[in-house]
């Protein structure tokens, strides 16, 4: 745990963003992230996610509040701490006409990189990012894949201590989803990282903190592990033996409960999760009695919890159908 704000790698108090006096992009974004966090930034389009982003980077100015970064206060012109961070956009551009070797040296040179240190740096992230062999080819034939790499060895190029990445697999195919995957969990092992995803099996398979956005407001913050944790006590999986017409009629039977806010049937396994004021046993007492009169057998059960994705459509439905009672209620916030 940091132990003083001097330790947090970013923090934020209070984060507006309103552009235009129009359009209100984030609003009231507290956060604090210590060194070693690899965090998933969730949220749908238009949620804020990349004006975040690039307010942690003082691409913006905040229109109220503020964020530090590595204890300083970051902003347009505070170029020694933006060095310190490795980044990543979406789907990024590169000038026409050059070569990784001479971009990565450009790109180098901006940071103030001196020959004798960009020079071998380079050639190492262009093995590492495997585009030794066409290191000397025009970028504007690259493939998707390729281009993310070069992207990954830009962002690297500075050493930084801090990586944003954001939505670095989009556009990718399977194979160089695995790649990028596999290299943030290297990564993570000595950097701190944001990392924007759509995906969320991606920000499942690589995070271990998460922040979700809805409409510019930060609705959850903390560790992966509770966010998937939050409903995992209304979920349960059945595995049952008997012949389909038996299942079915039971599961026919199960649905009609008041209990349960979804019931799905997966051939022999069924799906159930109880609605936030159904009583655990006496609910589940009623599908095992459903079961029983039906003629199946229960082989097991057990509690499924949630994948990260069915944990941030419950938390974003649930922040939605609050609407003005937040206005109200602010702590129920």
């Amino acid at each position: 745990m940091a132990e003083n704000a001097s330790d947090l790698v970013v923090e934020s108090f209070k984060l507006t963003k309103i552009y235009q006096n129009r359009q209100i992009a984030l609003n009231d974004v507290t956060l604090r992230l210590e060194p070693g966090c690899v965090l998933g930034l969730l949220g749908h389009n238009g949620a804020g996610k990349t004006t975040l982003l690039r307010l942690i980077l003082g691409l913006h100015r905040p229109t109220a509040g503020w964020v530090r970064v590595f204890g300083g206060i970051m902003t347009p012109n505070a170029a020694a701490l933006r060095s310190r961070i490795g980044f990543i956009p979406t789907n990024p551009q590169f000038p026409r006409g050059m070569t990784p070797i001479t971009y990565l040296d450009y790109i180098a040179r901006l940071f103030g990189l001196p020959a004798d240190i960009r020079k071998p740096r380079l050639a190492s992230l262009i093995r590492a990012v495997d585009l030794l062999n066409v290191s000397g080819d025009i970028i504007d034939g690259f493939s998707n894949g390729m281009t993310a790499r070069l992207a990954v060895a830009a962002s690297l190029i500075n050493e930084p201590d801090l990586l944003i990445w954001d939505e670095p697999t989009h556009g990718l195919d399977p194979e160089g989803r695995r790649s990028m995957l596999n290299l943030i969990k290297t990564l993570a092992r000595e950097k701190t990282l944001i990392v924007s995803s759509h995906n969320l099996s991606d920000i499942d398979e690589v995070c271990n903190h998460a922040a979700v956005l809805s409409r510019g407001h930060l609705i959850y913050f903390g560790s992966l592990q509770d966010l998937k944790g939050r409903m995992r006590k209304n979920m349960y999986e059945l595995d049952l033996d008997a012949d389909q017409k038996a299942i079915t009629k039971a599961f026919n039977v199960i649905k009609s409960m008041q209990e349960f806010r979804t019931v799905n049937l997966r051939q022999r396994r069924l799906e159930i999760r109880l609605t936030e004021e159904a009583a655990t046993a006496p609910t589940l007492a009623n599908v095992m009695m459903a079961l029983t009169d039906n003629k199946v057998n229960l082989i097991s059960i057990r509690n499924s919890g949630q994948v990260t994705e069915q944990a941030f459509l419950d938390l974003v439905e649930k922040e939605e159908s609050r609407g003005f009672a937040r206005a109200y209620n602010p702590e129920a916030a």
